[in-house]
C-alpha cells in the first residue's frame, strides 16, 4: 500500500515536471512528496483480501506487498472478510 501511495506520488511529481521545461527531472523526490508518503501509514485494523487467491491478510502483510492492485479487496474487519468466503492468511493470522 505505501508502494502503491509512492508510486502515484512520484508519477504526480513527474507530471508537473514534464510540464515546465525549465525544471529538469531529478532522482529524488520532492521533500513534501516523501513525507505525504512516509505520512500515510496503512490503518493498523484494516484488511485486505485477494480476490484470486480468496485469502485475507493484514493491511502490513508481506504477502498484501506481493499482490497485484487489480486482485485487492478491502474489508473493514477479518469478521466481514470471512463472511464473504475469505480465508485468513497462514503467514499475518488477521
Amino acid at each position: 500500500m505505501k508502494r502503491a501511495l509512492f508510486a502515484l506520488l512520484m508519477a504526480a511529481s513527474l507530471v508537473v515536471v514534464a510540464q515546465d521545461p525549465k525544471v529538469k527531472p531529478s532522482a529524488k523526490p520532492a521533500p513534501a512528496l516523501a513525507a505525504a508518503a512516509k505520512a500515510a501509514p496503512a490503518p493498523a485494523s484494516a484488511i485486505v483480501a485477494n480476490k484470486d487467491s480468496k485469502i485475507f491478510h493484514r493491511a502490513d502483510c508481506k504477502s498484501v506487498g506481493k499482490m497485484k492492485e487489480v486482485h485487492k479487496m478491502p474489508f473493514a474487519s477479518a469478521a466481514e472478510a470471512q463472511k464473504a468466503g475469505y480465508k485468513p492468511c497462514k503467514v499475518c493470522k488477521p
